[in-house]
């Protein structure tokens, strides 16, 4: 039977491949219809797949389809389609937002807003020019340490660029000199919202940044742009004068000091823990905004402490998970620094209590002493 066997599957490989040869063959030129979640949530996975897989806890998802994902979410990043957006540019990137999530973000963004944020307006960094590329802050949602910085970057005269590009930053933030002792790691993205629709050469998009410090003080640093060649190679759109060392010639955009400082809750964690089998976990303090939460624990044990399911459980009994893409880093000695987001900004004054895997923590009130 195993001669069979093998004809058979070499049978069946040939007929699916004459059956979708055709759809292969046009992947890199079609434009697909792409929305901005979904190209949004594919950057979370293909930035790291397998805790994507792990985090994304869907029962009817077998292992087989999640690997189909993976590899068709692969597949798909050759091509990218920007349509033009009618839609206010926040609600496109976080994929619609309701009345109060919306207000939550008219409340936290700074510039952009309505006619009498003249305050919000004035904090925005001016804009970093040189060698003919202009990058320009928009609007900046933060706090603590998530960072939504919305860019317009015009590069230079004759550069065209089409809803088709897949486009790359190459940046992040930095911390300044005087805090560089601090543990510092961080993980991002960067989401084209228009690219070429206004004028051939801007395009507009939103970095986003998740770390394991304090934002406010930072500075996002530019350091080049790439984009796909028709071949699959990569070009610069452009980079900074010193591309080796980077200490020159990069885009700097500084983040303001104490950036929604206000919209954060401090909880009563410190001393509270959980077991799994030889390693405990005990929290040394946490922290939540309508972005999402950060904490600092200390490990005992020898293994890495696997990701801890974060969530917020509601006045009304439902449950927001924390979106995939849990970042960890740290020490034994120091302790360690876990930061998780939510997918959408979320009204804290209707949340009761954070989950912590098992461990319930009341959530205070914004404002409360």
């Amino acid at each position: 039977m195993r001669p069979f066997d093998h004809f058979l599957r070499q049978g069946l490989m040939d007929a699916n491949l004459l059956q979708y040869d055709e759809t292969l063959r046009q992947a890199a030129s079609e434009e697909l219809n792409a929305s901005l979640p979904y190209r949004r949530e594919r950057m979370r996975l293909l930035a790291d797949p397998w805790n994507w897989e792990k985090e994304r806890t869907r029962p009817v998802l077998r292992r087989g389809i999640v690997r189909g994902i993976v590899a068709a979410a692969a597949i798909l990043l050759l091509v990218t389609a920007a349509a033009a957006i009618a839609v206010p540019l926040w609600n496109a990137f976080f994929g619609g937002l309701d009345p109060q999530q919306q207000e939550i973000v008219d409340e936290m963004e700074t510039g952009g807003g309505a006619a009498e944020k003249t305050e919000a307006e004035s904090l925005l960094p001016p804009p970093a020019e040189h060698d003919g590329v202009t990058v320009t802050p928009l609007r900046i949602l933060g706090a603590k340490n998530q960072l939504y910085l919305m860019l317009e970057i015009r590069a230079p005269e004759g550069t065209v660029f089409s809803s088709e590009d897949a486009v790359w930053l190459f940046g992040g933030l930095s911390l300044p000199p005087e805090r560089r002792t601090e543990m510092a790691g961080r993980k991002g993205g960067f989401t084209v919202l228009e690219a070429g629709t206004r004028e051939p050469n801007v395009l507009t998009g939103v970095a986003e940044e998740t770390t394991s410090y304090d934002i406010g003080g930072c500075t996002f640093v530019v350091r080049a742009l790439y984009r796909n060649t028709p071949d699959g190679e990569q070009e610069p759109v452009f980079e900074a004068s010193d591309n080796v060392t980077w200490k020159t010639g990069t885009w700097d955009i500084p983040i303001p000091e104490g950036l929604n400082g206000d919209r954060v809750l401090e909880l009563p964690a410190e001393g509270l823990s959980m077991a799994d089998g030889q390693k405990t976990m005990t929290l040394l303090s946490m922290s939540v905004s309508p972005l999402g939460i950060w904490w600092k624990y200390r490990l005992d044990g020898e293994d890495p402490w696997p990701r801890v399911r974060m969530a917020l459980r509601m006045r009304d009994g439902s449950e927001i998970e924390a979106a995939p893409g849990q970042m960890t880093m740290g020490d034994m000695g120091s302790g360690c620094t876990a930061a998780v987001d939510f997918v959408k900004p979320v009204d804290l004054s209707q949340a009761e209590a954070v989950l912590w895997g098992e461990v319930e923590i009341p959530l205070g009130q914004l404002g409360e002493e």
